[in-house]
Parts: structure tokens; C-alpha cells; sequence
């Protein structure tokens, strides 16, 4: 959690981790559905394990999952806007970017700069296609993989395996 003091490269290792752990989560057609970062634990060697795992889905060919679940700043808009949708693995792409976001700030603000007084006022805002401004603290590498991440299109979030290869080749 300090952030001043979290050694980049420490971070780096973290982030790959998370996204190498969900690439092989989704191979294994499994959707986390509450992916955020206070699920990532972090054990002797600060190697990320993912844990919460008890709202985790095996996505089949006849699942069906509609139910609006997580936690709402990391939450896809896809899952909590009005109509029909399917519960993907971009739910979880979409969570990755706040993920990267609150590594490197925990504060959450808007170009318009008005305190944010609900998670439903939150939603709102990210229905709307408005996303958190960019602090200072975020290297332009890791600001590219988090937009790419968040977009409002779950079609057109990366998988873990592109992510995990962008992470390869610009970090």
C-alpha cells in the first residue's frame, strides 16, 4: 500500500504476475467476476496469488451467469447497465485496469472533480463512458495497457494472452 516506497521493478513482477495468473485462469474457462486489487496476495517472495475466489465461475457453452456481482469501482459496465449482456472473461480484463490504476494511486478522480458520493454515482459515471484522469504516478506504458483495458466495448478489452505479451515486450 505505500506507494512512494514500492520498488518499480517489485511492481512490474506484481502486475506480470497477476495478468500471467489470470491468462491461465481463463484457459481454464474460469471467470473471477470480483477481480480487484485487494484480491491479490502477495507471499514470501512477492509473487501475486489471486485469491476471493468464491464468486469465481466455470464458463460452459449453456452458463449463463446475469447476476451484477463485484466490487463497483472495479466493476465492467457491461454488468451493471440496463440489458442483456453476457458475463465474459473482458469482465475481468475490465477489473485488471483498475488493478494497474490503484497500484500506482488509490485516490479515483474525474475530469469534472466532484467527490464521488455513491457507488451508484460511480456507475453512473462509467455508464457514461467517463473514466478515472490519469495521475501523474502511472508510467505511459502502463496508461496504454489500462486504457486498452477499460474500454467500454467488452470486444474491444485485450485477452490476458495479449496483455500478458505486451507486458513481455514494453515493460
Amino acid at each position: 500500500t505505500n506507494y512512494d516506497t514500492m520498488n518499480p521493478t517489485i511492481r512490474s513482477k506484481i502486475i506480470y504476475g497477476v495478468a500471467s495468473t489470470m491468462k491461465k485462469f481463463h484457459e481454464k474457462r474460469q471467470i473471477h467476476r470480483d477481480l480487484k486489487l485487494e484480491a491479490v496476495y502477495l507471499d514470501d517472495r512477492l509473487e501475486p496469488k489471486i485469491g476471493s475466489l468464491f464468486l469465481s465461475k466455470y464458463v460452459s457453452n449453456n452458463c449463463e451467469m446475469t447476476m451484477a456481482i463485484g466490487t463497483p469501482y472495479s466493476m465492467a459496465p457491461e454488468v451493471f447497465m440496463e440489458g442483456d449482456f453476457e458475463y465474459s472473461f473482458p469482465v475481468d480484463v475490465y477489473s485488471f485496469a483498475f488493478i494497474l490504476y490503484k497500484m500506482f494511486e488509490d485516490k479515483i478522480e474525474f475530469d469534472d472533480k466532484r467527490p464521488i458520493r455513491s457507488p451508484q454515482h460511480y456507475m453512473m459515471k462509467i455508464s457514461r463512458r467517463m473514466r478515472p484522469v490519469r495521475p501523474k504516478s502511472i508510467p505511459d506504458v502502463y496508461w496504454d495497457l489500462i486504457q486498452k483495458c477499460w474500454k467500454q466495448d467488452p470486444n474491444e478489452r485485450p485477452t490476458f494472452s495479449e496483455i500478458v505479451e505486451m507486458l513481455k515486450n514494453d515493460c
